[in-house]
């Protein structure tokens, strides 16, 4: 705890010195007496006191939030001496935004009083941050000086990128593992999906009989059911460049709609697992459940664009992190030719691949100031867009467009069936 002097002792010292003086070359005694009041008040400020004890609490009401959500923080300051006058303040993160209450307040306490404050912040953009440094200053009764110190109970606050609630219209991979899930497989065996009626025979379990068609034709009949299996999906997302400002940048459309398409997929039983292809390999191998979903998030959140002239080789990447029968789902707006020619080495390898190619033409207008020559280029770029995606699919890639102000399941809506892929030239 640090001691300072406040203005209004400063401002008393230099009367007090001004005073002096002026009686000193004038030889006029009044100015002394006049000097008294004020250095008995500057003495007495000066006396040695207990420094101020105190216990301050600080809580917040989620360590963890997707964009957009809101947070209360909740101080409780308990004085254990009387506390004159004393000023907290918690300096806020920069994209924090204040919805209720105040971050700073000023109160005078009682020996053994307790007083409690809250505001509600609301993060717009994803992020790791850490609230719980609040700043304290006691006033001295006198007014002259006040104690500083500073309140560390340091809180850590994820707030992940922004799921949105997809339907049933996912891309359905190819190739399934053994696991039980939602595809129907063409597998004969235990399962709910119902296949063929068949003529009950021997080894067939009673519980697979058809008693419909057997009291129907007089015959035992059985049906038989197709298995449901699981897929790996594989996310991969362009942290090679990026357009855009603040949190409207298509890096983080491309992260909101991975934190989506997470959601989505593990809740049918997939693995999911996910690949940062940027300046630097990041990956997380495939799994499942809600612990594996955190885990994502918790890697979506420390995602960011690293410069790099060297093009990063996915055949580094280890083949429990990407299956060969993963269905993969690359996120990109094709800013940077390094990352299709990683497309073309994946559909070289024969892997199931679609590419959701996120349109930077809109957010790059929203972040420039409206003027003809900004719509101009604007105009062409969207054209030069439109030939690279159509010599993308021409050779086979599954590719779609999106927007980011459009909604992901549009998107995903038109994502056609398969086809062989050619291998991209690079």
């Amino acid at each position: 705890m640090s001691l300072r002097v406040a203005p209004a002792g400063l401002s008393t010292l230099t009367l007090v010195a001004v005073a002096l003086v002026a009686a000193v070359v004038s030889g006029r005694a009044e100015l002394f007496l006049v000097c008294v009041p004020l250095v008995l008040r500057a003495l007495g400020a000066a006396r040695r006191r207990e420094p101020p004890r105190y216990a301050l609490h600080h809580e917040l009401s989620a360590a963890r939030l997707f964009e957009g959500e809101r947070v209360t923080v909740s101080v409780a300051l308990t004085a254990e001496t009387p506390l004159a006058q004393v000023e907290a303040l918690e300096p806020l993160p920069s994209s924090a935004e204040l919805l209720s209450g105040r971050a700073r307040t000023v109160l005078s306490l009682r020996a053994g009083e307790t007083a409690r404050w809250s505001y509600e912040l609301r993060f717009p953009g994803r992020g790791r941050f850490t609230l719980g440094t609040v700043h304290l200053r006691f006033w001295e009764p006198s007014g002259l000086e006040a104690r500083e110190a500073v309140h560390r109970d340091p809180k850590s606050l994820h707030v992940y990128p922004r799921a949105e609630a997809l339907g049933r219209r996912l891309p359905a991979p190819i190739r399934t593992q053994a696991s039980v899930g939602n595809y129907v497989s063409p597998i004969v065996g235990d399962g709910i999906e119902p296949g063929e009626i068949r003529p009950f025979s021997s080894g067939d379990s009673v519980r697979h009989v058809n008693w419909r068609a057997s009291l129907r034709t007089g015959r035992l009949f059985a049906t038989r059911h197709q298995q449901e299996r699981n897929a790996d999906i594989v996310l991969m997302v362009d942290t090679l460049s990026q357009v855009g400002a603040g949190s409207a940048t298509t890096l983080d459309a491309s992260l909101r709609a991975c934190a989506s398409l997470a959601a989505a997929y593990l809740a049918r039983k997939d693995r999911v697992g996910l690949i940062e292809y940027g300046g630097v390999l990041h990956w997380v191998k495939p799994g499942s459940g809600r612990p594996h979903f955190e885990r994502l998030l918790a890697t979506l959140v420390q995602a960011e664009v690293t410069f790099t002239y060297v093009a990063k080789d996915l055949a580094l990447v280890p083949p429990r992190i990407l299956p060969p029968q993963a269905l993969v789902i690359a996120l990109s707006p094709l800013l940077d030719a390094r990352f299709t020619t990683a497309l073309g080495d994946l559909t070289g390898r024969g892997f199931d691949l679609i590419l959701l190619a996120v349109d930077p033409v809109p957010v790059a207008r929203a972040a420039l100031a409206p003027s003809l020559a900004v719509d101009t280029a604007c105009r062409l770029w969207a054209l030069e867009r439109r030939i690279q995606i159509a010599e993308l699919s021409a050779r086979g890639l599954r590719v779609v467009e999106w927007a980011p102000d459009e909604p992901l399941e549009l998107a995903l809506a038109r994502i056609g069936r398969r086809r062989r892929p050619r291998a991209l030239a690079g």
